[in-house]
């Protein structure tokens, strides 16, 4: 049978023939499960209130419990947006009597690419939650898959269904499983096994949008909700639900943000060959430690520069499909355990001892500039925000050193045309110490009230050298 064509809301959708899968799901099994899912997938929206203005941010979630919580990709909400530039949440349950309930952020999950949002009253929606199988059997190669999810926007939300195939298993930081076939359904979409098990969930991908209402073009002029990509080119991975069902089970609160563990460990990387031969490693996977950062819980329990990490908690260490997967995976593994529980690392530090046990006791990762406090400058073009742990770390500073970071420099102002550039560290404000953001803000509107037409003057470390920037208002 040829593909068919059909037109929705005038874009051509090329249809695969559905004679490949006929043998492989009944379709009275595929029109139930499609009928069951279709209430669990809800519209995820927010307002993006940056430099640049609001914009109203759509995407696919879905309901996970009865008390309205919801899981979307974290692409939707990534950490280049810092928090408070997310504002108004909304879920939005699709049908011909559109619903919208105010909703909560909880944040985000790194550990498994996802984000957390709750309804605020759940009462209100009829939820129909995914309960994902922890004990559904690992993928095989030619079992049949079927993934349910929205259409965007400009096609009202619309559900569909996809049917694959598991085309392989891959490993890595996060394991992935490969289909063929019609494809999957959009990113945040659920995938299901042919008993209806819920197997997995369709992540983030680099040819795929995660949003529902994004700009394309129509006619020659841009237009709202016009983006059928993953129709036209579905996704072709998806994330299998083991990998990230511990997040369903301990997701953040408003009363317990979520709080991730810290080494201390950074600049890690994947032995090479030649490396690993000389430290007899032939074979056996392992990570070298590039720094060790002072003060740190890898630090007070003895892990040093140059050590060679060959096995976590007794156990040797995960193989990647390249060298430096391998460190990728040790640290994806150790993000999912407790702050405050202990861990214990087989390290070498040279070729001619065996290895010795060190147990670390993870601490809190630093906050993230994501949750940063910051202050826009709107007239001369540019936000800085306060100092977090990697800024004072890359430079080398203590961490209680003054200043703030330069975030944003708007295209075309006055910040700009002096030369400003994001990631310079202001210690001064017109020949002012600078101590913090709120400090930075309150010298900053005073000048500006002051004196309007005089020019700005910065001292800036960039990199190693300090400069002076003289930044001349709009006249």
């Amino acid at each position: 049978m040829p593909p068919r064509i059909r037109i929705i809301s005038g874009v051509l959708v090329l249809i695969a023939s559905a004679h490949a899968f006929a043998a492989d799901i009944d379709p009275k099994v595929a029109r139930d499960l499609y009928d069951k899912v279709t209430p669990s997938l809800v519209v995820v929206q927010y307002t993006y209130d940056g430099e640049l203005g609001r914009r109203d941010i759509d995407g696919a979630g879905l309901v996970v419990s009865d008390q309205g919580l919801v899981i979307c990709s974290m692409t939707l909400t990534p950490n280049s947006i810092p928090d408070e530039q997310l504002k108004d949440f909304k879920l939005i349950i699709p049908g011909d009597e559109e619903t919208e309930l105010d909703a909560t952020f909880l944040g985000r999950d790194e550990r498994s690419g996802l984000s957390f949002v709750q309804a605020k009253d759940a009462g209100k929606g009829k939820w129909t939650p995914v309960k994902f199988d922890a004990d559904a059997p690992a993928p095989h190669v030619g079992d049949p898959l079927v993934s349910v999810g929205l259409l965007p926007k400009s096609a009202g939300y619309k559900s569909y269904l996809m049917q694959a195939r598991v085309s392989a298993e891959l490993r890595g930081p996060t394991p992935q499983v490969l289909v063929s076939g019609e494809g999957l359904t959009a990113v945040g979409s659920p995938v299901f096994d042919a008993s209806g098990r819920a197997v997995g969930i369709v992540h983030a991908q680099a040819d795929q949008n995660p949003m529902l209402n994004s700009r394309g073009q129509r006619g020659g002029r841009e237009v709202e909700g016009d983006d059928f990509a993953s129709v036209l080119n579905p996704p072709r991975m998806y994330v299998p639900a083991r990998d990230f069902i511990p997040s369903l089970q301990d997701p953040p609160t408003l009363d317990r943000p979520l709080t991730l563990p810290w080494t201390g460990i950074s600049q890690l990387s994947g032995l090479k060959k030649e490396v690993a031969d000389y430290y007899g490693l032939k074979d056996q996977p392992a990570v070298q430690v590039g720094d060790v950062i002072p003060g740190a819980p890898a630090e007070k329990a003895g892990v040093k520069a140059g050590d060679v990490i060959v096995k976590l908690n007794g156990q040797a260490l995960e193989r990647g499909d390249s060298p430096d997967e391998t460190w990728r995976i040790l640290v994806n593994r150790v993000m999912r355990m407790k702050v405050g529980s202990s861990v214990t690392l087989s390290v070498l530090s040279s070729n001619d001892k065996p290895p010795r046990d060190v147990t670390v006791t993870l601490g809190e990762r630093p906050k993230p500039a994501s949750r940063a406090k910051r202050f826009y400058a709107e007239d001369l073009g540019f936000t800085v925000r306060e100092l977090v742990f990697a800024d004072t770390y890359e430079r080398k500073l203590a961490q209680d050193a003054p200043g703030v970071v330069i975030d944003f420099v708007k295209r075309g102002s006055s910040a700009q045309n002096a030369r400003v550039g994001v990631g310079d560290l202001v210690n001064q404000l017109n020949g002012q110490p600078v101590k913090d953001v709120a400090d930075f803000k309150t010298q900053y509107e005073a000048f500006r009230k002051d004196k309007p037409r005089e020019a700005l003057v910065l001292e800036v470390l960039r990199g190693v050298n300090t400069q002076v920037i003289r930044i001349e208002p709009p006249q």
